[in-house]
């Protein structure tokens, strides 16, 4: 039987490859911009453009701050809708503010990973440092504001000043960087990630969505301070969330695989404004505030929010809820009101908090986790009664709906025999 509620064991899904449909088309519209330009060579522009065909590399480039950037280049919002820009418009878009530069950044550490060749150039900050997106490291130059050749092979990345190799990061954790110019130096930023997924955006560009669209977050208190900056990382902070992921690893292996496998950005805030929340313009990215006394309350939120994030893959292949955003309705986890598409979100997510609370009741058979079942078990019943009477659901919709009405009935009958 074909499911959407169980997590995805990433194999071959064609939910998260269709889901990133949009994105693949984004990029190929840029690098066809970007080749009119004549500013990056055509045979760079090429090999990532083959690239982009291959489900690894697409999957490995796929991150929240370039899936926001391809949308900022290629579309420009009035009145609250968003139109599409013509080629001209978007090739002077990326002539302005080092754009490309900026956009082929983020090929670089995913060409290292799967071996493929290119090189291009970046440009040092004003303090002489250079970054590009996913890369643990922090690289200190002598030069300040000024362009450094790149080039890519497997598994590593070199720094060149003329013909002369001043750095090269490994890609692995087996290497350390080497140095040819005892003026380079490199910090590793080893505290802010954990498989992979980092704890922290140092991505401006993901700043920029928030700030631009902070109105549409599930914010509660907005007359907060400091609502969108990250903690402080310690060693403390880094060994308190790797352990909330290995309980999720050791209660529902099959849903860590899916976490691990989708999410690029669990971002841990300095705030109490929100508990957490997923923004459709940053897919694969979840923003919890921070909690560090109460370790099943983050947990919980991981597995929560991560839901949306799967959720929000099929929204973006197909309607779901076929509702006017304009409707509103009740729901059980909110004081205002909802368009049914939030009612729905929040039962699909809740659904799979029951199902994690009776798996982690199974080995933690304590009376706080069943007392916290019930409650969740009491309020989907609410939810599910506001869909049953007033959704309008596409095909797909109504067949995750049975879904969740299945474990959701389960778990009810399991409840009342313990």
């Amino acid at each position: 039987m074909l499911t959407f509620l169980q997590p995805s064991q990433m194999e071959n899904d064609q939910i998260y490859m269709l889901s990133l449909r949009p994105f693949y088309q984004r990029l190929n519209i840029i690098i066809n911009a970007i080749e009119k330009t004549g500013e990056v060579s055509v045979d760079v522009l090429t090999t990532l453009k083959e690239s982009l065909n291959n489900q690894v590399f697409l999957t490995s480039i796929y991150s929240p701050g370039l899936n926001y950037f391809a949308i900022d280049l290629t579309t420009y919002v009035s009145n609250g809708l968003s139109y599409k820009l013509d080629e001209s418009e978007l090739i002077n878009k990326l002539m302005a503010s080092e754009n490309i530069q900026k956009f082929i950044s983020y090929f670089i550490l995913p060409c290292a990973k799967n071996g493929i060749e290119i090189k291009t150039v970046i440009l040092s900050t004003s303090e002489g440092v250079i970054e590009f997106p996913g890369l643990n490291y922090v690289i200190n130059t002598p030069e300040k504001s000024t362009y450094h050749l790149i080039s890519t092979y497997v598994n590593k990345i070199t720094i060149n000043i003329g013909t002369e190799i001043v750095a090269e990061i490994p890609i692995n954790n087996t290497n350390s960087p080497y140095f040819g110019n005892a003026d380079f130096s490199i910090e590793k930023n080893s505290l802010k990630t954990i498989d992979d997924i980092s704890l922290t955006f140092s991505d401006p560009l993901i700043s920029k969505c928030l700030t631009n669209n902070f109105k549409n977050l599930n914010v509660r208190k907005s007359n907060e301070n400091n609502l969108l900056s990250n903690i402080e990382f310690t060693m403390n902070d880094h060994l308190y969330y790797k352990s909330c992921l290995e309980l999720i690893a050791e209660i529902w292996p099959e849903y860590y695989k899916e976490i691990t496998s989708h999410i690029k950005l669990i971002a841990i805030m300095d705030t109490d404004a929100f508990g957490g929340f997923t923004a459709n313009l940053l897919p694969d990215a979840i923003f919890l505030s921070h909690h560090p006394n109460d370790f099943l309350w983050v947990t919980e939120n991981i597995v929560h929010e991560c839901a949306h994030s799967r959720l929000e893959q099929l929204f973006v292949i197909d309607p779901i809820v076929l509702n006017e955003h304009t409707e509103k309705f009740n729901s059980p986890w909110r004081e205002d009101l909802r368009p049914m598409k939030g009612v729905y979100h929040g039962v699909f997510a809740f659904t799979r908090i029951a199902m994690w609370l009776e798996r982690l009741y199974k080995v933690y058979p304590v009376a706080s986790i069943s007392e916290r079942l019930e409650l969740v078990l009491q309020q989907l019943e609410q939810g599910i009664a506001v869909i049953s009477q007033s959704a309008k659901l596409s095909p797909i919709g109504e067949h995750i709906f049975n879904e969740i009405r299945i474990i959701v009935d389960k778990n009810k009958k399991l409840e009342e025999t313990t």
